[in-house]
């Protein structure tokens, strides 16, 4: 078999969860039915989904144009902010529209569900492709399960009932029995761990980003306030 992505054969074959190989297009563990290249030193391999995405699709998130699947992140000429579902660059399978300088991971694209249902709380999470406030009401949300600070740049899991929301990666944590989104104690893997650690530690330094930002706002309008008083004395 041939993929666009790459220049060899590709043949399907199973593999076993102990081997311990990466899928190149969207960088998890490969385990079970999946496509490997046929060349014996070339580790491209590929799980059978992310072998068949499209070429192209239309997604709920940018209904302007098509997004075109591009086996790595193609050059452009405007400044990259990366996903804009979740905020990081990617590194393998990435849906794009040049034009607007919009892009995606192909596993973003494809894994988040448009509800999430907890077992913790009662109404369902939605999924929001833009921020549920205007960005100039300056309105914080602290995601519930890790207490990491969601960026009003990428998507997010939120019930507007309750006005609480969740990073992507969190809205799916499982919690320890009789625990509830105020109750933070995760039963989580140490790659879950590691991932909440890091999200954790940006939304801290987001929010002091934030802080400093608005320290200096301040002083900028005491200093103003003072250049007008004085300069009418």
């Amino acid at each position: 078999m041939k993929h666009f992505s790459h220049p060899h054969a590709l043949e399907l074959s199973e593999v076993q969860q102990s081997n311990e190989t990466v899928c190149s297009g969207c960088e998890n563990k490969l385990c079970g039915t999946s496509y490997k290249c046929t060349k014996p030193n070339c580790e491209f391999s590929l799980h059978k989904s992310c072998f068949e995405l499209p070429r192209k699709i239309q997604h709920n998130s940018h209904l302007n144009h098509p997004l075109t699947l591009y086996p790595t992140l193609p050059q452009r000429d405007s400044m990259y902010f990366g996903c804009n579902a979740c905020g990081e660059e990617p590194k393998c399978f990435v849906y794009e529209c040049l034009e607007c300088n919009f892009s995606l991971h192909a596993k973003c694209a494809t894994s988040w569900p448009e509800y999430v249902t907890r077992e913790d709380h009662q109404h369902s999470l939605v999924l929001q492709y833009q921020w549920p406030f205007p960005i100039y009401d300056y309105v914080n949300i602290f995601c519930e399960v890790c207490n990491g600070l969601c960026n009003d740049a990428n998507w997010l899991y939120y019930c507007a009932q309750c006005k609480l929301g969740t990073h992507l990666q969190c809205a799916t944590v499982k919690k320890e029995d009789g625990s509830s989104f105020e109750n933070e104690e995760v039963e989580m893997t140490n790659e879950q761990k590691l991932m909440m650690a890091t999200i954790k530690a940006q939304g801290q330094q987001a929010r002091l980003n934030f802080q400093a930002e608005m320290a200096y706002m301040n002083a900028q309008a005491i200093t103003n306030m003072w250049r007008s008083h004085h300069r009418y004395d």
